[in-house]
């Protein structure tokens, strides 16, 4: 049964390679994309890191008494970053997929 469910999602993503694409998970997500890379189990994205959800991280900090160590909202860099990331997404989890335009 999951052979039946990953062939349409394979040949979807074989049919889109290396283009700009709006995947849509069966959990009902939206991922905007370009597919990168694909293989028998998994679809290769790349996104952008925004898109992506971060972790809150600890940075260094100044309080209102000094240097207070690590702290969850520290000076300093934000918690998200720019750029490019890869997000890999099992052909099992693809629902749709559709072409978008540059």
């Amino acid at each position: 049964m999951v052979h039946e469910m990953k062939q349409p999602a394979y040949e979807w993503c074989q049919q889109h390679l290396h283009q700009h694409v709006l995947l849509e998970t069966t959990a009902g997500d939206q991922i905007e994309g370009y597919v990168s890379d694909l293989d028998d189990e998994n679809v290769h994205l790349v996104v952008p890191s925004q898109h992506i959800p971060q972790i809150p991280v600890r940075q260094y900090g100044y309080g209102p008494y000094g240097y207070q160590g690590y702290e969850p909202y520290g000076y300093g860099y934000p918690s998200y970053q720019y750029g490019l990331s890869r997000l890999i997404i099992p052909l099992t989890f693809v629902a749709a997929l559709s072409l978008l335009p540059w």
